[in-house]
């Protein structure tokens, strides 16, 4: 009896044996005639150098041409150029600071919606001061961040709502209807708020306020794009807001009729700025422009002409050449 057993688990030990073999050499078999899901290592090494050379390529015939285009204009100048679809950046003294004109208005929209999401403020909400309250914010000559909206007997109030001030603030740059905003708002809680979205070098308080950076308005608009400002919906608002800016006179000059761009312009007396995201038919991208000048109307002109050659270099590849 025992050795009958003894047998059988022979048979079946021989059995197992060759199922996994033949197991082991299907396996061997497959492997053989399987495709690379890869290129082998110094195929992927060339292609990685090549990828690289061209981003440095691009690199150097974007930023010298932002160079070329102001050489010998008077005056302080700063260009970030953000590729939106290869995540490249392209900036010329993009960290220097410049007076934000009406460039914060963008600060006081991203802002405004979010107490809005929060529930802190509404749409239809009426939003009043006095014009002589305002006027005296315009010229500098009040504390703004201490000082009271209130009526004004002689000159007449301003009363909007929330949604129609939003709308002139950015459309039409409306000074009158952005500060109604910001005092609602309150402009420590702006200027924080901004900061803990991690935008820096944003300043809407503080010595010279508000001031910004190149790249830092360009990383508030990169938050609009990708519809990381507040949600999706909003975000959305706001590029929408952007799309139907009335003064382009600047950026969207000279590009194509159907190409749409998502800007805010700034302009002080020797200040002339626009800031924008264009979406291009091959290419989305950020291009903001600072500048400080005494020929501030040749800046606008320079403005246009660089966007143009912009759009160029990253819509059509020949112009890399």
């Amino acid at each position: 009896m025992f050795q009958k057993k003894t047998k059988q688990y022979k048979k079946l030990l021989i059995y197992l044996v060759l199922l996994l073999s033949i197991i082991f050499l299907y396996k061997i078999n497959q492997n053989n005639n399987e495709v690379p899901s890869s290129l082998p290592p110094v195929e992927n090494l060339e292609l990685a150098k090549e990828q690289e050379a061209l981003r440095l390529q691009k690199e150097a015939v974007i930023v010298n041409t932002i160079k070329s285009t102001l050489e010998g204009k008077p005056g302080r100048y700063a260009v970030f150029v953000k590729d939106l679809k290869s995540e490249q950046d392209f900036a010329v003294s993009a960290e220097q600071s410049f007076a934000s004109a009406s460039i914060y208005k963008l600060a006081v929209m991203y802002k405004a919606y979010d107490s809005i999401e929060k529930g802190e403020l509404k749409k239809d909400d009426i939003i009043s001061a006095g014009k002589t309250t305002l006027n005296r914010i315009i010229s500098g000559s009040s504390d703004k961040e201490n000082l009271q909206l209130e009526d004004d007997q002689d000159l007449g109030n301003i009363s909007l709502s929330v949604e129609n001030a939003l709308e002139n603030m950015i459309t039409i740059s409306d000074n009158y209807s952005a500060l109604l905003l910001a005092q609602k708002l309150g402009w420590s809680n702006i200027d924080s708020f901004i900061k803990s979205q991690n935008i820096q070098n944003f300043n809407l308080i503080g010595t010279n306020s508000p001031n910004a950076t190149a790249h830092a308005i360009g990383n508030l608009l990169k938050r609009i794009y990708r519809e990381t400002a507040v949600n999706p919906r909003y975000s959305q608002e706001m590029k929408n807001l952007l799309l139907a800016q009335e003064v382009n006179d600047r950026i969207p000059k000279y590009l194509p009729k159907n190409i749409k761009v998502a800007h805010k312009t700034g302009e002080l007396e020797n200040i002339r700025h626009d800031a924008g995201i264009v979406f291009g038919q091959k290419s989305d991208y950020i291009f903001v422009f600072l500048s400080q000048t005494p020929k501030p109307e040749d800046a606008i002109e320079t403005i246009a002409l660089l966007s143009q050659k912009i759009y160029s270099a990253l819509e059509i590849p020949d112009s890399l050449k």
